[in-house]
């Protein structure tokens, strides 16, 4: 049975591992040669995020963890979602779903107006599924070395400062 937790610290090692999993296929989809930060990370990376933001975890009996989320706070009003990843194995079986849905659950708890995200806009697989979770595009650029998307989805009917999420 699948279910969604906070992470822990002794989750660090697993965590990394399933995102590059997760991130090996993303960085297939990109141009050659571009930079995947989260194939860069190690377990000490994950254990610091785990200190400093909302860290979900997707855990099922079988498997244990199969996937992660991470939520930063930007601002009073904008959150931002980053190494959004679930164990290739078990795509499609509603676990990034799930995972998403956590998150953007505990982002209108917080009482944040609004969740951002970047992923690469040349992806249609990966843009179709969050237009489909009702996130829009703001914006792209290409200072990564690819196309890359900034989506945004509003929690609440409230005007919000979309800036931080630039920097990200």
């Amino acid at each position: 049975m699948l279910h969604f937790r906070q992470a822990r610290h002794e989750d660090a090692g697993t965590i990394n591992k399933v995102t590059h999993k997760a991130f090996k296929l993303y960085a297939d989809e990109l141009r050659p040669g571009s930079r995947v930060k989260a194939l860069e990370e190690t377990d000490a990376t994950v254990c610091e995020d785990i200190k400093r933001y909302y860290v979900l975890v997707a855990e099922d009996d079988e498997h244990g963890i199969v996937g992660s989320i991470r939520v930063k706070k930007l601002s009073d009003t904008l959150a931002y979602v980053f190494r959004f990843g679930v164990n290739p194995s078990i795509r499609n079986a509603g676990v990034g779903s799930g995972l998403l849905q956590a998150a953007i659950d505990y982002c209108t708890e917080q009482g944040y107006t609004a969740i951002t995200l970047h992923t690469n806009a040349k992806y249609y697989k990966l843009a179709r599924y969050y237009y489909g979770k009702q996130f829009y595009v703001h914006s792209t650029s290409t200072e990564k070395g690819y196309i890359r998307a900034l989506f945004v989805k509003e929690l609440q009917a409230k005007p919000f400062d979309i800036s931080p999420a630039y920097k990200e």
